[in-house]
């Protein structure tokens, strides 16, 4: 009975390690994004309408290999795209990629019917 619960409380704690690692990986990761964002890496910034999941535009735009963070701001969350190539280069990609994954959700989302405008725009 004692060796069981040892056992239990071990695989707690090795769950606990790499949950915490995890975390830590996840918030380096946009660490990065906000440096660059920060730092002169040029972003394009689309605000996300009503309706749609701020992590269906962040994983299309991971699939394409752009690095992206959403920012909590007012009444509706903004994405911020890194362009390290320059916004004029990368904008019509982006904009592409951000229409092609205009649905409400991940999993059996609703097709959503909008423009897609940046903030510079």
């Amino acid at each position: 009975m004692v060796v069981l619960l040892i056992v239990m409380l071990l695989a707690l704690a090795a769950l606990l390690v790499l949950v915490t690692a995890g975390v830590q990986d996840r918030i380096r990761q946009q660490r990065h994004v906000h440096e660059d964002a920060d730092g002169g890496v040029p972003t394009l910034d689309y605000e996300v309408p009503d309706g749609q999941d701020p992590a269906v535009l962040m994983v299309a735009l991971r699939q394409e290999g752009y690095e992206a963070t959403v920012e909590p701001s007012g009444r509706h969350p903004h994405v911020l795209v890194l362009c390290p190539s320059g916004v004029e280069t990368e904008r019509d990609h982006v904009r592409a990629v951000v229409q092609g994954a205009s649905v409400s959700a991940l999993d059996d989302g609703v097709p959503l019917e909008q423009k897609v405008r940046f903030a510079d725009e």
